[in-house]
């Protein structure tokens, strides 16, 4: 069995970057919305 991905709108990734490039932590802004760390710094590079 493969492990299922969650696929995130376009709209909810701008969100997560912006919040995080507003000053949050990214590490923190990841745990209090259950996300991996990396894949915020992902969407920031796109």
């Amino acid at each position: 069995m493969g492990i299922k991905r969650r696929k995130y709108p376009g709209e909810f990734k701008i969100e997560m970057v912006e919040e995080v490039l507003s000053g949050h932590s990214t590490l923190e802004f990841a745990r209090l919305n259950d996300l991996n760390p990396n894949l915020i710094i992902r969407w920031k590079r796109q």
